[in-house]
């Protein structure tokens, strides 16, 4: 099994929680569990838009205002399909991970394309309801108000939709922080390739610390003054001490 980091584990497994949460959160939601509920409730309290004055203009033959995001089956869908997308990218990162196989451009890949969805799933939810210009609202009842002011019957899709919200919160923090994470690695890594780059001696460049000690012309003289040796060796013979050696011609 390949070794894994303590702070590459750390990641994974607040991967694995928050994917994990996202999925059975978002999957209570889906199809339509609570969400007409809660636009139902905020609609006859005023908080915002009232669903059932909608009839009024079918009845009337006038074609109704758009859905607001944040009450539509299509924001419901793409946040269930993150919250997958994200756990199945977890599985498949954990088990190139164990089997030390987990290129570090794949892992850029899968947190660029996870931090920009979930960035985009918070803002979906953050988005408001202004399709009824008498009862606007910049947000979510249930994210200005909080629970506490909502039917007793809904109060636990309240909350629901609140940890909703905050998962979705945590789930972009952590891919964006693995992106930053990733950025100083590439950025410390590269700093100490340059730094290597410049330590490195260049051994054909250093000179001999021996001739250092003396300059050209000492030791173009001290090549003068060698000792040259005679051609023959006086201990070869006792004949040849009586005959000196003649000089070099």
């Amino acid at each position: 099994m390949a070794r894994l980091t303590k702070p590459s584990f750390t990641l994974l497994a607040l991967e694995l929680a928050i994917s994990a949460t996202a999925v059975v959160l978002f999957g209570l939601a889906y199809p339509d569990r609570f969400r007409s509920k809660l636009w139902g409730n905020g609609g006859v309290e005023g908080w915002n838009s009232n669903p059932k004055l909608r009839i009024y203009f079918y009845a009337n033959h006038v074609e109704p205002p758009e859905i607001p995001l944040i009450w539509s089956q299509r924001l419901t869908d793409s946040n269930l399909a993150i919250a997958i997308l994200s756990f199945v990218i977890f599985v498949a990162r954990a088990v190139m991970a164990h089997l030390d196989y987990l290129p570090r451009y794949a892992t850029v890949l899968y947190d660029t394309l996870l931090a920009v969805l979930w960035i985009m799933s918070v803002s979906g939810q953050a988005s408001g309801d202004f399709s009824d210009p008498d009862h606007p609202s910049a947000h979510a009842w249930y994210l200005t108000r909080g629970c506490a002011e909502s039917w007793t019957g809904i109060r636990g899709y309240c909350h629901v939709a609140q940890a909703s919200f905050a998962i979705s919160i945590l789930a972009a923090l952590l891919y964006c922080g693995r992106l930053l994470r990733e950025a100083m690695l590439v950025a410390y890594h590269q700093g100490r390739k340059h730094e290597r780059k410049w330590t490195v001696v260049d051994t054909t460049d250093m000179e001999n610390p021996e001739e250092k000690k003396y300059s050209d012309a000492e030791l173009a003289e001290e090549g003068r003054l060698t000792v040259r040796e005679p051609r023959y060796d006086p201990g070869l013979s006792p004949v040849l001490a009586f005959f000196p050696a003649e000089p070099d011609r």
